[in-house]
């Protein structure tokens, strides 16, 4: 018998002294490994930290393709010059580890408000160490309600003020000296801080939305460089956002407008100074005479009140504010990346095509506001509608909007004036101005672009331009709806809607660095739960949005599994592992008939692959297969999380299920001699979910590639849950000519009848009101559930 392993042994001794021989000639000539990039749970430098352990990370950048980290060591001090000087509070000591992200601090506790610096150095594949990184921090936030020291406060006339946007002010005196100052806020709906005349940073609509009852979010500014010896002045603006949200839907308030300021300051000398909202700040109700996240904002320039956040300001006429009950059971910092201006759009084109009535296009659709420059006299009242279309006349076509977006500016007169809104934004390609003393031109009207800020990540091009229009239209429509949650559409909803949420979020993390938004809005649905039940939606307002049903609750273990795949997150598999079996237990008890398919009715109706081309009666695949797929999917990730975490028990369990609901959903829904489970999103869910016998996944591709030439003709039958998978499937299995010639395709339905009829961004339905079918209504025109393709793209 020969000695099959001594050889192995031979053989893998040769290939590591080769493998050090060729690294140790690279290293000869190559530039040294190097350490950057540090980053402490997603972000650099963060501020108003609540993780008891932060998790750090930190880049390697080397020109010798394969060099790798061994080990590494992290060193931590109180500050900058403690660190240098080798007074550590923490040395974790070298560790023998290519571990370069989620790394959690293990020194002392922290405490609210500590700051502290880290670097870091690691160990290559010869064992050399590089060169010590440069610094970094972290600080962290107000962790006890107790460190909350200011009050809520409120406009004393809250039926005034839930039209208009209250401001608050208040003055105080500050010696010189200042080492370190904070500014905690949370203005619910939406606030902006003001500090001696400034805007105190650069985002707009915060904080994120959640269900306020359960928790709110605050932000945490560096205001250092913004105070100045002697007087300085603080205001807060307060809009109503989705905090007192009553005109669309019918939604109840969860209250009026509100907030809260907690300024901290530490001098040189080691002393502090405190200041917070209380009933000695002054409120009045400023140029802003309404403001509702749909339906636009109206402001007067006649009453705005000067330069109200300077120190010397004379408020007269303002009252002093009213305490306010705590409206949340928890305040907790934004740790997501705020909303902010990302981008700004010239419009392309002017017309009139009514007389007054002027049409802006700006080229693309898109969420966000305007920017308005105009001259005029006192009192011009200037009126702004959006919408993502025209009607074949030229005028503003608002139907796909479904609710009325409008702004109203008055002039105040005397001069240029630039305006755009504070409190709201909108879904739309064309604004309507009506009013306008002179026709306008190019610079009246300026697009101004809004998501949440998320980095960049992915880079899409190809040979062929119409692909890369595809992703173009792709990711426009994920920005579309990137707001602190992931919305539906920016026009008529604006809902987190749980169906849309799995589908879209890996088509997000492949564009976008987003760990943090999916995170929280994960928390999002178990602070939504209704009877310990996901909702349908994270709900716009405290209106009930009615319990999810089983194919769209998904997103309770699509979205944990993604972000431990995408981010290495082990920690969102442990915080929602047990909530998911919950709901996994209440499936198999209420849902699943005795042979484990999903077939009985009541609150766990699934709603199937919602809107296909022609609109849900042309639906083709039955809710039981789809619903069946998905709850198989769920156990199938479940065994996989139970893995990761160490649970063999509970993966012994959720593999034995999986394996018993497959079995009969294969001799429920598959049509062996067919190779088929009915329907394109049938065989693309059966594939992508490991769904099919072993052995038949080329057979089932070839009949799901048959089904798109000859049975539909090369059109998609598919919609939100199959489209998800469907080129993705084709392409995997060796039919990517197929895939491609979906998306080249240019008759209804294809992309290129939507860019023939306008679109930049991707259509809720195919636009079928086009053709002739009155039944299907003009839906939203930048609609997230359809952007699910952007993964086949990287896929």
């Amino acid at each position: 018998m020969r000695d099959f392993g001594g050889m192995s042994r031979v053989i893998r001794r040769l290939v590591m002294l080769l493998a050090t021989l060729v690294a140790t000639v690279s290293a000869a000539g190559a530039e040294p490994l190097q350490v950057g990039d540090l980053r402490c749970e997603y972000r650099q430098n963060p501020l108003g930290l609540h993780a008891p352990r932060p998790r750090l990370s930190w880049l390697l950048t080397h020109s010798d393709f394969g060099s790798r980290q061994t080990a590494y060591q992290i060193e931590a001090a109180r500050s900058a010059a403690l660190l240098e000087s080798g007074e550590l509070l923490w040395d974790s000591g070298k560790i023998a580890s290519d571990q370069s992200i989620q790394v959690p601090y293990a020194g002392p506790a922290l405490s609210s408000r500590e700051r502290i610096h880290w670097r870091v150095r690691v160990w290559d594949g010869l064992d050399q160490p590089t060169l010590w990184s440069d610094g970094a921090s972290f600080e962290m936030g107000l962790l006890s309600a107790d460190d909350w020291q200011a009050e809520w406060i409120e406009h004393p006339d809250p039926a005034a003020a839930v039209e208009a946007a209250p401001l608050f002010r208040t003055e105080f005196d500050l010696a010189a000296g200042v080492a370190r100052a904070r500014a905690y806020i949370c203005g619910l709906g939406y606030h902006e801080l003001y500090l001696n005349g400034r805007k105190v940073g650069q985002s707009v609509l915060e904080p994120a939305q959640t269900d306020y009852r359960k928790r709110a979010l605050y932000v945490v500014h560096d205001i250092t460089d913004l105070l100045q010896p002697g007087a300085n002045a603080v205001g807060l603006w307060v809009g109503n956002g989705w905090f007192h949200q009553t005109k669309v839907y019918g939604h109840v308030p969860y209250g009026n407008p509100c907030g809260i300021v907690q300024i901290e300051i530490e001098h040189g000398d080691g002393s502090r100074q405190w200041l917070g909202t209380d009933a000695g700040w002054l409120t009045t109700t400023g140029p802003i005479l309404a403001n509702n996240v749909h339906l636009g904002e109206v402001y007067d320039a006649r009453k705005e009140v000067g330069d109200w956040s300077s120190p010397g300001y004379d408020p007269i006429g303002w009252q002093p504010a009213l305490e306010y009950p705590c409206p949340t059971a928890a305040l907790e910092p934004q740790a997501m990346p705020a909303i902010e201006v990302t981008e700004e759009l010239a419009a392309v084109m002017i017309t009139e095509p009514e007389p007054g009535k002027y049409i802006v296009d700006l080229g693309q659709n898109f969420a966000g506001w305007v920017r308005l420059r105009v001259q005029a006299a006192p009192g011009t009242q200037i009126d702004l509608r959006y919408a993502e279309a025209l009607w074949p006349d030229g005028r503003l076509d608002p139907r796909s909007t479904g609710i009325p977006q409008a702004d109203r500016y008055i002039c105040r007169g005397g001069g240029v004036e630039l305006w755009e809104p504070r409190f709201t934004y909108h879904g739309f390609r064309y604004v309507e101005l009506t009013g306008c003393p002179s026709r306008p031109d190019r610079e009246t009207i300026t697009g101004v672009v809004l998501h949440t800020a998320a980095d960049p990540v992915g880079q899409f091009d190809c040979s062929d331009p119409r692909i890369e229009r595809i992703h173009r239209a792709v990711v426009w429509t994920l920005r579309g709806n990137l707001f602190g949650v992931p919305t539906d559409n920016p026009t008529r909803e604006r809902c987190g809607w749980l169906g849309d949420a799995h589908v879209m979020a890996e088509a997000t993390m492949m564009n976008f660095h987003l760990p943090q938004f999916w995170a929280k809005f994960r928390r999002d649905i178990d602070t939504s739960l209704i009877d310990d039940v996901a909702p349908t939606y994270v709900a716009p307002g405290q209106g009930n949005p009615g319990p999810a049903s089983a194919d769209w609750a998904s997103a309770l273990t699509q979205i944990p599994w993604y972000l431990y795949l995408h981010y290495g997150d082990r920690s969102v598999l442990e915080q929602h592992f047990d909530g998911c079996e919950r709901w996994l237990s209440r499936v198999r008890q209420e849902l699943l008939d005795d042979d484990l398919i999903h077939r009985r009715i009541g609150w766990n109706v699934g709603l199937g692959d919602w809107l296909p081309p022609g609109g849900n009666s042309a639906i083709d695949t039955p809710v039981p297969l789809t619903s069946t797929a998905l709850v198989y999917y769920d156990h199938h990730l479940m065994a996989k999380m139970a893995a990761v975490l160490v649970r063999p028990e509970r993966a012994e369990f959720y593999r034995e299920f999986a394996a018993r609901q497959k079995a009969s959903y294969l001799a429920e829904f598959y049509d062996a001699d067919q190779h088929s489970f009915g329907s394109q999103t049938g065989n693309a869910l059966s594939l992508a979910f490991g769904l099919v016998p072993d052995g038949d996944e080329a057979l089932v591709a070839q009949r799901l590639a048959w089904e798109v030439r000859h049975r539909a003709g090369g059109r998609p039958t598919t919609r939100i849950l199959g489209t998800r998978h469907l080129l993705c499937e084709l392409s995997r299995y060796g039919h990517g000519d197929v895939a491609l010639e979906l998306l080249r395709r240019d008759e209804y339905p294809g992309f290129g009848w939507f860019f023939d009829h306008g679109a930049t961004t991707l259509w809720e339905n195919w636009g079928e009101w086009v053709i002739g079918e009155p039944e299907m209504p003009e839906d939203a025109r930048n609609q997230a559930m359809r952007a699910s393709i952007g993964v086949w793209f990287y896929e």
